[in-house]
């Protein structure tokens, strides 16, 4: 994006909708289980907020109800990655448990006669 383009309400209002596409594409991916790289989505939330930070303030009311949606979608994307965290955080307590078992379970056999 050029300097120019920063400034333009309908780019912005355009890149708020391409954002939340993401964000909900995101949301999906992690609910198939896989990992998502957050870099791309941090970048544009900031070339955003520099955007909309360099319109004149009557401008920018005009954007606060998709901000808003877009809030609402960063939102949901963080309550999903907070239960992925619960989740994790669930298997590797059952995993330590396990080991602690094994553990116990092996220095008992070595100290059999």
């Amino acid at each position: 994006m050029t300097g120019n383009q920063l400034a333009q309400p309908g780019v912005i209002e355009s890149e708020v909708g391409a954002l939340a596409a993401r964000l909900r594409s995101a949301r999906q991916t992690l609910a198939k289980g896989s990992i998502v790289d957050l870099t791309p989505i941090e970048e544009d939330v900031r070339w955003l907020c520099s955007s909309i930070e360099a319109l004149p303030r009557e401008q920018t009311r005009d954007l606060r109800p998709r901000l808003m949606g877009l809030l609402e979608e960063i939102n949901y994307l963080g309550e999903n990655l907070r239960a992925g965290l619960g989740e994790l955080a669930q298997l590797l307590g059952a995993a330590s448990e396990r080991r602690r078992a094994l553990s116990a379970y092996a220095t008992q056999k070595l100290n059999k006669p």
